[in-house]
């Protein structure tokens, strides 16, 4: 009986550490794929951003285009250098229910 035990417990521990390795390599594998498209990822935000900033300034133009000294798409911020915009930035103009999705994701209760 004892024989038996310690042949299972060591088939169970050699099981184990094989399976940890493939899991190692599985993970490995997943952690090289994100690295590999986050460029094409974040490429891509990008694009989505500067398209929603684009028709939002077309949207400032029709809208603020009677006020006197208005320039369109001047920056609030005092740099030269490039600014994220924030969720509140991007989605001023549309409608809530889009920040919302944006900002909290998918949800099943409303």
């Amino acid at each position: 009986m004892l024989g038996i035990g310690i042949g299972i417990m060591v088939f169970g521990y050699w099981r184990i550490f094989k399976w940890n390795r493939e899991r190692r390599c599985l993970q490995i594998e997943d952690l090289e794929a994100r690295i590999a498209l986050m460029p094409l990822m974040q490429a891509e935000l990008d694009r989505r951003n500067l398209r929603m900033l684009r028709e939002n300034l077309e949207e400032e133009a029709i809208i603020m285009k009677d006020v006197p000294g208005w320039k369109v798409g001047e920056s609030v911020y005092h740099t030269d250098r490039w600014v994220n915009p924030s969720i509140h930035e991007l989605f001023y103009l549309r409608p809530p229910e889009e920040a919302v999705h944006k900002r909290f994701g998918f949800m099943w209760h409303g």
